[in-house]
């Protein structure tokens, strides 16, 4: 039979065994990282994301002192790296440079999506804002955002347009641009923003709703951009008319890149990468080369406002989706 003094004694042991295991998990989040950490891109080699990314991890691993490895996984719109974050241990050495389409759009997509963007992962940091431009080849008959808008009314089924993969913010606005001119277009998708770009110079297609990748081949003469998808205009494309301007106000979406982890993934872990990562948005360098990558650090840097982000636009795309009969197909 147990003593009165062994009753009494085993509450407090346990409370210490406790206490030492909470210690030791403390200790092991102090010395994070102590190996190397991986990055994933869940889109094609090359391009501005592509870029953008390489941007953090050059970045993070000087202000870590760790190697933050970047792991590209294309496929899917995004779906495919955005699934293997899902599987990472939630230990902070695998984290994600994700978009709206595989944060924000997958949801309204795809029917079985292995992943909740909300419930599954940690937001990190906001990072990057960048606006989205209607490019189309130099050579293009269409002079004027109102010529494309007048053909695709006219000629249904006739207009062929680019895009980095089904599912991707390049589809979706197109889809909404043929919404608003009830005029069907043809989708040729392609394995990254890239390919979508180089076959607009190529003449496979006639436009690509796509991002400032564009903006070096309209300098060089190469393509002509018809009107930046924003509600006022750019500082990086000040000379490029806004489709609100242009009678379409509804045309309107930002590129946005953020950070985020495997759910659970430990509270001081996330602030640590938050902070080293606005730390790096921050920098002299990275402000410059920015300027040559035609995009903007986000201001809000939170995970908070990436969260909110995140969620509300899930609200704000489901129905255009619906609408637009856009699918990952």
């Amino acid at each position: 039979m147990n003593s009165p003094a062994t009753s009494v004694r085993r509450p407090w042991h346990a409370l210490g065994l406790l206490l030492i295991a909470l210690l030791a998990q403390g200790a092991a989040h102090a010395a994070w990282p102590d190996r190397p950490i991986k990055l994933i891109w869940p889109y094609a080699a090359g391009g501005l994301g592509n870029n953008l990314a390489r941007l953090l991890t050059d970045g993070l691993s000087q202000r870590l002192g760790q190697p933050v490895i970047l792991d590209i996984r294309p496929g899917a719109g995004g779906t495919l790296g955005t699934s293997a974050l899902k599987a990472a241990a939630p230990d902070g050495y695998t984290i994600m440079l994700g978009t709206i389409a595989p944060l924000s759009l997958a949801p309204s997509l795809y029917k079985n999506l292995p992943y909740d963007p909300v419930k599954d992962f940690e937001p990190i940091a906001m990072t990057f804002v960048g606006p989205n431009i209607i490019v189309v080849n130099a050579t293009s008959p269409f002079k004027t955002f109102g010529d494309l808008v007048a053909y695709a009314r006219a000629n249904p089924g006739k207009l062929s347009y680019g895009t980095a993969g089904n599912g991707s913010t390049f589809q979706l606005t197109a889809g909404l641009f043929s919404q608003l001119t009830k005029g069907e277009m043809l989708n040729v998708p392609y394995k990254g923003g890239a390919p979508a770009f180089m076959a607009l110079l190529g003449n496979e297609i006639q436009v690509v709703f796509g991002n400032t990748d564009s903006l070096s081949h309209v300098a060089s003469g190469r393509m002509r951009a018809l009107a930046v998808m924003s509600a006022r205009r750019t500082p990086v494309a000040a000379d490029i008319p806004t489709t609100t301007e242009l009678g379409m106000p509804e045309l309107v979406l930002d590129s946005w890149y953020g950070l985020v982890a495997p759910a659970g993934t430990p509270h001081d872990i996330i602030e640590r990468l938050n902070k080293e990562t606005a730390a790096v948005l921050a920098s002299p360098r990275v402000k410059e080369q920015l300027k040559t990558l035609s995009t903007d650090a986000a201001q809000n840097t939170s995970a908070a406002y990436l969260g909110a982000t995140i969620a509300s636009e899930i609200a704000r795309w489901r129905p255009v989706i619906q609408a637009a009969g856009i699918t990952p197909d």
